[in-house]
């Protein structure tokens, strides 16, 4: 009865009584097979787009008993290099020079794992599908530097950095910033655009929120630093409604030019049928308007004591409870 072979390793199983004088030769070449298996290590050089590992019953020459295989040389289209039709196992080093093509293993008639140019893969076989343990692993624990050069997608679960609270700073890179993303972790602070952001949120840059901003429980301060910029609240048809100067250091109500006081209102339309100003007094025991100023006994200080005014000049339609009335005012002397 002559020998046969397995069909993984393709190792020789010898019948009874045959293989006289040999035996020894083929045990050492099925030790060998399986030593290449266990720890072999072969370089294939791709020659065509559907090419093939070179295997044989009972010789140690085959490159699919190796258990290391790395594939070199230039694709010159989408490739898929083969293996038996076997279950098995593989640690593979795609060091081709893909370009812009593909490159597949796969068992012969099977379905195929893509590789990725550059980078190793430890893959298994059922006999009819090739598997790259990596892309479906469990649990993956990393003590080390973990460093992706590819596309990473987190899927269907939370992402935690830093669970253990280590005193170790996040950062976000962007294609002219270093710092698009920067946490703080030594001072809780998170940085826009700034590694050494100042309070909890530093943000370096324009802001824009196209939703609701709450600000509970806090103060609120616009230009800190005293730097010349303007601060502008738009209304449905107003683009000043409220603006703040911050080079001239005047408010304007309804105009981007305060000029004529430090607080400038302008009622911005003359078909409105509204006051320029609506004083509301809810405390019955207290004036409507105050004035603050420099006193004198003539009419040179904003405040006087004087009584002898000039001419009555005019009046000033003001609106008192529902009912129009008019104040006088006098020219000086």
């Amino acid at each position: 009865m002559a020998s046969t072979y397995t069909s993984t390793l393709n190792l020789e199983l010898q019948a009874s009584g045959e293989n006289s004088g040999t035996w020894g030769t083929i045990t050492n070449n099925n030790l060998t097979k399986i030593e290449s298996a266990v720890k072999g290590y072969v370089s294939v050089a791709i020659a065509s787009t559907t090419d093939s590992l070179t295997v044989s019953d009972g010789t140690t020459a085959d490159e699919q008993s190796n258990a290391i295989i790395k594939l070199t040389g230039t694709l010159t289209g989408n490739t898929t290099m083969q293996c038996e039709a076997v279950e098995n196992w593989y640690i593979v080093d795609n060091a081709a020079t893909m370009g812009t093509h593909t490159l597949g293993f796969k068992p012969a008639g099977g379905t195929a794992t893509d590789l990725v140019a550059g980078s190793k893969h430890i893959l298994y076989s059922d006999g009819s599908t090739m598997f790259d343990i990596l892309k479906d692993a469990g649990d993956i624990k990393a003590n080390g530097t973990l460093t992706v050069s590819g596309n990473t997608s987190l899927d269907g679960g939370t992402f935690v950095f830093n669970e253990s609270s280590a005193d170790v700073d996040f950062r976000i890179e962007g294609n002219g910033d270093a710092n698009l993303f920067f946490t703080d972790a030594g001072n809780d602070r998170i940085g826009i655009k700034t590694a050494s952001p100042s309070t909890e949120l530093h943000v370096v840059g324009g802001v824009k929120a196209t939703g609701a901003i709450d600000f509970d429980g806090g103060g609120f301060t616009f230009n800190d630093s005293g730097a010349s910029v303007d601060f502008r609240a738009e209304t449905n048809t107003l683009t000043h409604a409220m603006f703040i100067d911050g080079s001239a250091d005047k408010i304007g109500f309804g105009t981007s030019a305060p000029t004529s006081g430090f607080v400038n209102i302008d009622q911005a339309s003359s078909t409105g049928a509204i006051a320029v100003l609506t004083l509301d007094q809810g405390d019955a025991d207290q004036e409507f308007i105050r004035f603050d100023g420099s006193t004198a006994s003539d009419q040179t200080a904003s405040l006087t004591t004087d009584t002898s005014v000039g001419d009555l000049t005019g009046h000033i339609r003001v609106n008192i409870n529902g009912t129009d009335f008019w104040i006088p005012y006098y020219a000086t002397n």
